[in-house]
């Protein structure tokens, strides 16, 4: 690794050095030393190459590569300040700033400093030579490397999680464990303290966090904490850590608390709960520091039944914390990981019979370690039988251990970037959530990321950053709505593999700076000019905290107290990342010009008002994330660089859309209020259709059609949309067109006359004046289309897809399609096309929100899909019939249908085969439906059928339901019938966790009769797995059914309408509840003993009049919450 850390600075420094060449040339004295600097940093990258990718140690080749990398720094410094000088030279600002020092080279004279500059490069250069004879000598295998490989396609995201490897084998640990801290809870200790003790690898830390999940979601504590530990067992570092972890704890006020302070903090919060607290990855062997922490909390709370557990490797640990369980976790059996080397290899494929006899072998020689079974079988996918059989006789024979195992996995990352990528990730402390975007701008500032000129940079790092994940040397910490991962965390071994690849090589570029850590002013600044990144978290004191960092290119300040930009980072002249969204600065000062090298600006902080009048002349800079809310500075045209810019036209110079027309890198693109644009001309000042780069576009009118040079709202015929819109004309290689509040009654000319082929996604958005939707569906690449509050659109004619040619595939791309909010949109006659006509063949997401006056959809939508895996239909009252062809949609996964009052029939002509793949299926609020579809639905998981009036076989569709075997979600409310008049019937739903039913007046007399035996017979099956049971009744109802004393994990009970004057004794014993609520019983008198109810944590109480709590509250445990009519007693 040693060399591609080296690699790395080259690989920057030959890069720059190729950028400025001609910069080179305009600086008297510097061209014919940079030539040959360049020349000479090509030859060593060669030598480079060769040098990281040889397995064969030498202290004779490190100590090349050390030499290589120190004068590869220096030189770096010194491209870094003849950057900044000539930024400093063109970016002259205003008047005021004149006088400012902006450049190290400035008191000098120009020949001067060209000379100094040209002294430098060349002794650089003769630093080089040297150290490439040095090279020479070492008999390096000098080779003419000519690419590295092509890295893998991960854009098709792989998602760690799908087998969770851990639990393969472990449910009945994880039982184990809950049962051991539910049990501490009806105990006279305090605190009951387990420890979870294995090697690294065996999945202690994923193993609690089941456990907390599982915990948590019963609420079976009233706090939950986890402290993630590792080697720093510091008593009031994890007290402000368990603050912290509480939610009502400020960031701030802990960190400036003293130990008194946060104890009494902790009195307070935990005075009237238990709690559980994990601290995950304990590597404390000192006695007097645990008791220290343990005496601590012990004195906080005098309420019994809380739990600790400790995660730790440390076997000898026991003796130290004296847990009252220990639970040493052992190696998943043979079989378990095998199934893991499996899935992880080959996924749902069939394993080849030749290929298993070799996995098994490997199977056994790995310890029984998940982590390890999961990252063999990330190697293997896809590998020959040859390879496999290379793996067991060359490498597993010399593996002795779980660091060498891990290993492999680095080793078999097909480049050198994918090799520095990963071992960069070891820089964040273990346990750190690190986020993907910032990520990835560090690989590109570092130099890690591998050219492709298919992809631009951030493309790169995003497929590097899946196929880290996918060989699960990352794991996903978070995602966001749309299911993308946001963040990531390191597995501690893998961090302790990355930084021992690390060691004694870069760890001097990179620096976290975190809580606790030695003063950052002790570092010296002979150490300080290596750093490249520096990520700040804590408490700045001093203002000059960052002047010693001359050469820092980025920086992060995660620092929720600073409200200032501190002023020492106006010396930070080659900074080129500068992150500050988590402080709470609410100006940036006039000198941040003065970073001219300044490319990315992440100020994401709410706490931010305005950016600086001199923001213009940061003339670097590609990005800035700042909020909606932020207004921008005029003159946002002079950063020429910009790649992504939100855009708000005005009236006043500087704020007009001309300021857009020197911006030619753009690559996304944000337009506002347009309405203040005058006309074809002035629109054509954006040049749109020069920025080649472009690929996303976003035009906004205002919502109001205000024009800013009038007084009031156009006329219809005074708009000028339509004109605007055709000089916005954009390149013809654009991806993504969104257009909102568009008041032109027809689209221009360079959309409807597929001059933008390369499309990808459309938005159409409050387009009002559209009476029909213009033909799309000759778009070759189109994949998404949403239409939404076209408010004058009445049909989804044939002109919207087809051209008239016969042989045509109409949407041949599509996969999603939306329409929203179409006020207006009725179809009222079904439209056709030709059978030879093909329509949406790859559709898989149709959503259909808000039509109010639709009543039919065509035919032709699912006549030729053989894909569709989500239809949504939403609030479309007055649809009557489906279209033909539903049923025959085998692809079919989520079903939803709402507010269809008018809708008669989801049905399926005789015999047919039905929504194979079907897995949720929610009908609501469809008034008039008399009969649904009985679907053959082996796969369904879900199902809720609520507000259907009307229905009549319902008793054969939950009949079809026998054959969902996996189906956990059941509910049925306001549906009149119920089951069959028949008893002694036993529903097969032995998955099933929830279940609600609702025993309303539209229910018939039959149904009524022998209600409890009918609801028996759906419970009898699934007593170990129901969790949560929900039943509403009438008064006619006049005791519980008797099965529900017999359901095992049951945690949430709500029971409604019931006649009953006293609860049954049983009622008491069902001891896995943590919430019961009880409304509307106007009979109930009394409850039963229910003092062994003890994980009970919620008791609601509604309309339940003749029931006195005041006498009932002494049988319920002390730490239970009582609520009476929405009040807590």
């Amino acid at each position: 690794m040693e060399g591609a850390a080296a690699s790395a600075v080259i690989d920057v420094l030959v890069q720059n050095l190729i950028d400025y060449k001609k910069k080179f040339i305009l600086v008297q004295g510097l061209n014919k030393e940079a030539a040959k600097l360049t020349e000479r940093m090509d030859a060593l990258q060669k030598f480079l190459e060769n040098a990281e990718m040889s397995t064969i140690p030498s202290d004779g080749v490190k100590r090349w590569l050390d030499m290589l990398k120190e004068v590869t720094i220096e030189a770096d410094n010194v491209l870094d300040e003849f950057n900044y000088d000539l930024l400093s030279k063109a970016n002259k600002p205003i008047k005021p700033m004149k006088q400012k020092v902006l450049s190290c080279f400035s008191s000098c004279p120009n020949i001067l400093r060209s000379r100094n500059m040209a002294l430098r490069i060349r002794e650089i250069d003769e630093n080089l030579e040297y150290i490439y004879n040095k090279g020479e000598e070492l008999v390096l295998n000098y080779m003419v490397a000519t690419y590295e490989p092509t890295l893998p396609d991960a854009t098709l995201e792989t998602d760690p999680f799908t087998l969770d490897p851990i639990f393969i084998g472990r449910d009945d640990v994880v039982l184990e464990i809950v049962d051991i801290l539910t049990t501490c809870m009806t105990t006279d200790e305090r605190v009951v303290i387990l420890a979870i003790v294995g090697m690294g690898g065996l999945g202690k830390t994923t193993l609690t966090k089941k456990v907390f999940s599982h915990l948590k979601k019963e609420a079976h504590f009233g706090s939950y904490i986890w402290v993630c530990v590792s080697q720093n067992f510091d008593p009031n570092v994890l007290l402000r850590e368990i603050l912290k972890g509480l939610p009502s704890s400020s960031y701030s006020e802990v960190e400036t608390e003293s130990r008194q302070d946060m104890l009494k903090r902790l009195q307070e919060a935990l005075k009237d709960k238990t709690y559980l607290l994990i601290l995950d990855n304990v590597w404390n062997q000192d006695r007097p520091k645990w008791e220290d922490f343990i005496n601590s909390l012990l004195d906080v709370t005098s309420i019994k039944g809380n739990a600790i557990v400790v995660t730790t490797r440390i076997t000898e640990f026991a003796t130290i914390v004296r847990p009252h369980h220990t639970h040493e976790l052992k190696g998943l059996l043979e079989n378990d990981f095998w199934t893991i080397i499996k899935e992880k290899s080959l996924g749902k494929q069939d394993f080849p019979s030749e290929l298993e006899a070799i996995g098994k072998r490997i199977a056994t020689r790995c310890q029984g370690l998940p982590l390890a079974a999961s990252v063999f079988g990330g190697i293997m996918r896809d590998k020959s039988e040859e390879e496999w059989l290379s793996v067991e006789e060359n490498w597993l024979s010399h593996i002795v251990d779980i660091t060498k195992i891990l290993s492999l996995s680095y080793d078999n990352l097909s480049s050198l970037s994918l090799k520095k990528c990963f071992t960069y990730c070891s820089i964040f402390p273990k346990g750190h959530k690190i986020v993907r975007q910032e990520l990835i701008d560090l690989w590109i500032l570092e130099g890690f990321l591998q050219h492709d000129e298919r992809n631009d940079m951030e493309t790169v790092g995003n497929n590097v950053f899946n196929i880290l994940l996918h060989n699960s040397l990352l794991v996903v910490e978070e995602r966001d709505v749309y299911g993308n991962v946001e963040s990531c965390v390191m597995h501690n071994l893998m961090h302790d593999l990355a930084s021992s690849l690390l060691s004694g090589t870069d760890q001097v570029r990179y620096l976290y700076h975190g809580d606790g850590d030695a003063d950052i002013n002790e570092r010296t600044e002979e150490a300080n000019k290596y750093v490249r990144t520096l990520i700040f978290q804590g408490e700045i004191i001093e203002t000059t905290v960052f002047s010693g960092f001359k050469y820092l290119q980025f920086l992060t300040l995660d620092c929720d107290k600073v409200t200032e930009l501190p002023s020492s980072i106006r010396m930070l002249i080659c900074l080129r990342n500068l992150n500050i969204s988590r402080t709470r600065i609410e100006n940036l000062p006039d000198w941040i010009c003065e970073l001219g090298g300044l490319q990315k600006l992440y100020a994401l902080t709410w706490s931010l008002k305005e950016l600086p009048s001199t923001f213009e002349y940061l003339i670097s800079l590609q990005y800035f994330y700042i909020q909606s809310g932020v207004k921008l500075p005029p003159r946002i045209g002079r950063l020429t660089n910009l790649q992504a810019l939100k855009f708000r036209v005005g009236e006043l110079k500087g704020y007009t859309i001309e300021e857009l027309g020197s911006l030619d890198n753009l690559e996304r693109l944000s337009i506002e209020n347009l309405e203040k644009v005058a006309d074809t001309e002035e629109a054509k000042k954006a040049k749109l259709s020069k920025k080649r780069k472009l690929s996303a576009l976003e035009l906004e009118w205002g919502e109001n059609g205000k024009c800013g040079r009038n007084d009031g709202p156009l006329k219809k015929e005074e708009r000028n949309d339509e004109a605007v819109l055709e000089g916005l004309k954009p390149h013809q290689e654009l991806k993504v067109l969104k257009i909102a509040g568009f008041k032109g009654e027809r689209l221009p000319s360079w959309i409807v006359e597929r001059r933008l082929d390369w499309l990808i996604e459309i938005t159409l958005s409050s387009c009002q004046e559209f009476d029909e939707i213009p033909t799309l569906g000759d778009l070759p690449n189109l994949k998404f289309l949403s239409l939404s509050k076209l408010s004058n659109v009445r049909s989804i004619n044939s002109l919207f897809c087809w051209t008239g040619n016969s042989d045509e595939v109409i949407f041949p791309s599509l996969e999603s399609m939306s329409l929203l909010n179409m006020a207006e949109l009725s179809e009222k006659r079904r439209t056709e096309f030709a059978n030879e006509v093909k329509v949406f063949p790859h559709l898989k997401s149709l959503k259909i929100h808000h039509c109010y006056r639709l009543e039919y959809l065509p035919n032709w939508l699912f006549r030729k899909t053989h894909s569709l895996s989500e239809l949504d239909i939403k609030h479309c009252p007055m649809l009557r019939i489906l279209p033909d062809g539903l049923h025959a949609l085998d692809s079919l996964e989520q079903l939803t249908i709402r507010g269809c009052r008018s809708l008669r029939s989801i049905a399926y002509p005789s015999g047919g085969r039905s929504f194979t793949s079907l897995r949720s299926l929610e009908i609501h609020d469809c008034h008039e439906l008399v009969e649904m579809v009985e679907p053959l639905a082996p796969l369904l998981k879900k199902v809720s059928m609520v507000e259907l009036k009307s229905l009549q076989n319902l008793p054969r569709f939950l009949r079809c339901l026998e054959k969902s075997q996996f189906l956990e979600q059941l509910t049925v409310v306001a549906v009149p019938i119920f089951m069959f008049n028949s008893s002694g019937y036993v529903w097969p739903f032995r998955r099933l966790k929830k279940l609600e039913i609702d025993i309303s007046r539209l229910w018939s007399e039959e149904n009524r009769v022998a209600i409890n035996a009918r609801v028996d017979y759906i419970l009898l099956d699934c007593h170990f797995s129901l969790g949560e049971l929900t039943l509403t009744g009438l008064d006619i109802w006049k005791c519980l059914p008797k099965s529900i004393q017999h359901l095992k994990v049951l945690h949430s009970l709500e029971l409604e309408g019931f006649g009953e004057e006293a609860l049954p004794e049983w009622f008491g014993h069902l001891s896995s509840l943590t919430k019961l609520c009880l409304s509307d019983f106007t009979n109930l008198r009394s409850l039963p003993s229910m003092q062994r109810l003890t994980k009970l944590q919620e008791f609601h109480i509604r309309d339940c009049p003749k029931l006195r709590m005041a006498s009932e509250r002494h049988q319920l445990l002390s730490r239970t919450i009582i609520y009476v009519n929405g009040h807590k007693l």
